[in-house]
């Protein structure tokens, strides 16, 4: 399945699927399908065109908010603080291995108050003050440092407090 870009993992929250990635000409098209191009309502988790694995400082990765909590319908949970304490880590695998993240802020936000879009970076210190952004709009307190963080997956879905609000986890990668 060529359009399988790689595997998001995180423990104990549902969230166990392949991630998907389409063309510019249809940017949602797994919104609405799954990995072997059927209609599906719960769609695939995909991550955002243009947002190359080899190059971008941010893993973008959308999916729906399913009240079944299939796809990223758990996302939600992690407005609570015990939920974020039990479930920090995730893992992406890509053809390239396996990449650790822990979580270091969860918010309710748009486009307009934070850049959860952006993939390129001009450097670290430009990766580490979007985590820190992120972390000054969280909706509680990690003690997760960003210091020498040199890519971020960002997990987004739709969240119902106003038009446009997203719930956005943010993770910051682990050197093991």
């Amino acid at each position: 399945y060529p359009a399988v870009r790689g595997w998001l993992s995180i423990p104990g929250t549902g969230i166990d699927y392949p991630v998907l990635q389409s063309g510019e000409d249809n940017p949602e098209y797994y919104l609405r399908h799954d990995y072997r191009g059927n209609y599906d309502v719960n769609g695939s988790l995909f991550l955002q065109t243009g947002c190359l694995l080899e190059e971008s400082r941010n893993r973008i990765i959308y999916g729906h908010n399913m009240n079944s909590g299939a796809m990223f319908g758990n996302l939600e949970k992690y407005a609570g603080y015990e939920y974020w304490q039990e479930h920090q880590q995730g893992f992406f695998q890509t053809k390239d291995g396996i990449e650790k993240y822990v979580i270091a802020a969860v918010l309710k936000a748009d486009v307009s108050m934070f850049p959860f879009q952006q993939v390129i970076f001009q450097d670290q210190e430009a990766v580490e003050a979007y985590v820190d952004q992120a972390k000054e709009r969280a909706l509680f307190k990690t003690d997760v440092s960003d210091a020498d963080c040199e890519t971020v997956l960002t997990l987004v879905t739709c969240s119902y407090e106003w038009k446009e609000a997203r719930n956005i986890v943010v993770a910051v990668r682990v050197q093991e």
